[in-house]
C-alpha cells in the first residue's frame, strides 16, 4: 500500500544525465549518488529519492534506455511534487509517465493530497482507530524493517515521525482535520520546503536517528545533532509562530556544545518526548533478536576475510555477534562453553541459548566478558560483550536474558503485515 510515480524514455547518454542531475541536485540542495547503471537522488528523508536505471538500446554508443521512479509514502505530497518537477527538468525524452495520482498531467497540487494522500492516511488512522484500548503491542507504521526496532509501549504506534497513542491520530483529525494530521506526520505535505518541512525533518531525526550523545563521540553524533539544530533554526525563522520541540533542541544544544539560538515561540506539546534511542533497541541478525541500549552505535568489524557486527557506545560493554551456518542439520554449541564461570542456559521458542563469563586481558588491561552461543536451526549465533569491570556483568546478563529468535515463517507474517 503506497504512492508513487513511474517512467521511461531515453537519453542520450548517461554522462549528459549525470551532469544535468548534478547541477540540479546543487541547486536544490539534494544528494546525488551514481553508479555505473543508474542514479538515485534524494530530496528528503523516508525513502524520498528518484531512481533512474539506464541501458544503451542497442550498441553500447547509444541511444540509452532510462526508467526509474518513486515511492512517494510516507514522505508525502510535497516530495512527490518535486520529483515530477524534477523529471521536466531532466534530459530525457520520448518521457512516459505513470502516475497514479495525475499529478504529472494536471498539476494540480491540492487536488492530489485531496483525492490521493489523504485517503491513504485515512486507512492508516483507520486501522489505529480499531485496534485502540485492545492493548495492541508492537505495532508500527511505515517504519523501516532494516533497521533497529524501538522498545514497545502497548497501545501506541510507532512511525518515522514520532510514537503516538493509537487512538491520538483519529482525535487530530476530528479536531483539526486531515489537513491538520498531514503536516504532522507526512516529513513533506507542503507544496515547498517550507517551516514545517525544516521542522519535521528535525523530528524525524530526533525520533529515529539521533542517539542523544555528545557530538564529540563520534563524526556520526556531531552530524546528526548539528542538522536538527540547523533545522529547527532554520523553521524558527521561516515561521515564527510554528511550534517546535523547543526542549529537545536545547538537549541536542547541550549535546553539541552549542549556545541556544531559537527565538521565543510555542511549544510543540506532544505526550511522548522524542527519541526512540532513548530506550532500548533491537536489533535483526537473521533470526536472532538482540536488545540493547538506543545509544549504542553500530558498526561491522573487519577480521581478515570476515568480520563481526559492533555496538559501543564508548564507555560501556562491547557487543559483538559472529554468525554462522551448519553444513547439516540443526546448530549444535561448541565446546569452549564448558570452560566459562557461571555457565547456564535455557531454552527459546525456535532455539535455545547458553551463556557464561569469563577473565580476559588485552595488554595489562583485565576485562570480564560475556560469552553466548544461540542455536536456532542451522544458523549458530556467537555474542560476546566485553566489560571494563565485573560489575557490568549484570547489565550484561539482563540483556541476554532479552535475547529471542524468529523462525522463518514468523519473519515472513512480519514483513506481510507492516508493508
Amino acid at each position: 500500500m503506497s504512492i508513487g510515480l513511474s517512467f521511461t524514455g531515453k537519453i542520450d547518454s548517461p554522462q549528459a544525465l549525470l551532469e544535468a542531475a548534478k547541477a540540479l541536485a546543487e541547486e536544490r540542495k539534494y544528494h546525488l549518488a551514481a553508479g555505473e547503471g543508474g542514479m538515485k537522488v534524494a530530496m528528503c528523508p523516508l525513502g524520498g529519492e528518484l531512481g533512474i536505471l539506464w541501458k544503451p538500446e542497442g550498441g553500447p554508443s547509444g541511444p540509452w534506455l532510462a526508467r526509474g521512479g518513486c515511492v512517494s509514502t510516507p514522505a508525502g505530497a510535497g516530495f512527490h511534487r518535486a520529483a515530477a518537477e524534477l523529471l521536466d527538468r531532466l534530459p530525457i525524452r520520448a518521457l512516459e509517465v505513470r502516475d497514479e495520482t495525475g499529478f504529472y498531467r494536471h498539476r494540480d497540487f491540492q487536488r492530489m493530497k485531496e483525492e490521493h494522500f489523504y485517503p491513504w492516511l485515512r486507512t492508516l488512522v483507520d486501522v489505529c482507530r480499531r485496534e485502540g484500548g485492545k492493548g495492541v503491542s508492537g505495532m508500527q507504521l511505515c517504519w523501516d524493517l532494516e533497521q533497529y526496532a524501538p522498545e514497545d509501549i502497548p497501545d501506541t504506534v510507532v512511525t518515522p515521525m514520532g510514537r503516538f497513542r493509537l487512538g491520538e491520530l483519529a482525535r487530530m483529525v476530528e479536531q483539526g482535520g486531515m489537513e491538520a494530521l498531514a503536516g504532522r506526520f507526512f516529513l513533506w505535505n507542503g507544496r515547498t520546503q517550507d517551516a514545517r518541512f525544516f521542522r519535521n525533518r528535525a523530528l524525524n531525526a530526533l525520533w529515529e536517528r539521533c542517539y542523544f550523545a555528545p557530538s564529540a563521540r563520534s563524526e556520526e553524533d556531531a552530524g546528526i545533532n548539528a542538522a536538527i539544530l540547523d533545522d529547527l533554526e532554520r523553521a524558527a525563522k521561516m515561521d515564527p509562530s510554528l511550534p517546535l520541540p523547543r526542549g529537545s533542541y536545547e538537549e541536542v544544544c547541550a549535546l553539541a556544545g552549542r549556545e541556544p539560538a531559537l527565538p521565543q515561540g510555542p511549544e510543540l506539546a506532544e505526550e511522548f518526548l522524542p527519541g526512540y534511542r532513548k530506550g532500548l533497541a533491537t536489533h535483526a541478525l537473521g533470526a536472532l533478536r538482540l536488545t540493547l541500549p538506543g545509544s549504542y552505535l553500530y558498526g561491522w568489524e573487519r577480521w581478515g576475510s570476515g568480520g563481526a557486527h559492533l555496538w559501543t557506545d564508548g564507555s560501556g560493554p562491547v557487543w559483538r555477534v559472529n554468525t554462522y551456518r551448519a553444513r547439516e542439520g540443526d546448530a549444535r554449541f561448541t565446546d569452549s562453553l564448558n570452560a566459562l564461570n557461571g555457565l547456564e542456559g535455557r531454552t527459546l521458542k525456535g532455539g535455545k541459548l547458553r551463556w557464561g563469563w569469563r577473565e580476559i586481558r588485552e595488554g595489562r588491561e583485565r576485562l570480564y566478558q560475556a560469552v553466548c552461543e544461540v542455536a536456532a536451526g542451522p544458523a549458530l549465533f556467537a555474542i560476546t560483550a566485553t566489560c571494563a569491570s565485573p560489575g557490568e556483568l549484570g547489565q550484561v546478563a539482563e540483556l541476554i536474558g532479552r535475547i529471542s529468535v524468529v523462525n522463518n515463517t514468523a519473519q515472513r507474517e512480519t514483513v506481510q503485515a507492516r508493508q
